[in-house]
């Protein structure tokens, strides 16, 4: 219990640095007229990124239908579809930025998902990916002892951490449905190349928590930090 309590607040930390990260990329990239958050949930947080950015025209992407219908009552032109199998129901150079915030690694179709961001960004849009980070200490050790990534142990629908009996979740079930399940998790490396893949030149990477030591370092030390978030623009 007492372990289960410290990681989960170092977990906290971690989240909420990563959060300020996606503020300062959004303040030093904006003001964007036009923005789309992709996994914009209940739209609480969109409100958030809406605000900051200083956004005239605020878009989001939900496939959860009950979360999409409370994003869309706080004015969020919402769309529910799946961002990495639909055709996204915008124009293309559309948008000035886009948002993902813990989404990627719930994607099976990541080709599909960089594919549309870059068709509906207008060139020199900016497009701000945060997830885990497979590289992050956590998850080596994990590898080193042969056990599932920590990021990777809510892979089934049946069962919380599934392959990792450290998981903070171990054995716990899961009746949160197939959209919280991780599919894949990233390095700053592997993403920042597959971004260049679509035309999305990475300008900043940012990282946060650094278990088990404060969540600052990871500021300072992104390759193996607890979360990134990487800052790209389409190419003119």
């Amino acid at each position: 219990m007492i372990l289960t309590s410290f990681f989960g607040s170092l977990y906290q930390r971690a989240y909420a640095l990563n959060t300020a990260n996606i503020v300062s990329a959004l303040k030093s990239t904006g003001p964007h007229s036009r923005l789309l958050d992709v996994g914009c949930w209940d739209g609480a947080q969109t409100r958030v990124w809406h605000q900051i950015a200083g956004a005239n025209k605020t878009f989001g992407i939900e496939p959860v239908a009950s979360a999409a219908k409370q994003a869309a009552r706080l004015g969020i032109r919402t769309a529910r579809i799946s961002a990495d199998r639909n055709r996204w129901p915008y124009k293309s150079d559309f948008f000035d930025c886009i948002v993902s915030n813990q989404v990627i690694e719930h994607l099976s179709h990541l080709d599909h998902f960089l594919s549309e961001a870059s068709r509906v960004l207008k060139p020199g849009g900016i497009l701000i990916t945060s997830t885990n980070n497979l590289s992050s200490w956590h998850n080596i050790f994990a590898l080193i002892l042969g056990w599932a990534p920590f990021d990777l142990a809510n892979s089934s629908i049946r069962i919380l951490g599934l392959g990792n009996p450290w998981s903070i979740h171990y054995g716990k079930s899961d009746i949160r449905g197939s959209s919280w399940t991780h599919k894949c998790v990233y390095t700053s490396h592997w993403l920042r190349v597959w971004l260049d893949l679509y035309g999305l030149e990475t300008i900043k990477i940012m990282g946060a928590g650094y278990y088990p030591l404060p969540a600052t370092i990871g500021k300072w030390f992104p390759l193996h930090s607890a979360f990134i978030t990487l800052i790209s623009q389409k190419k003119q």
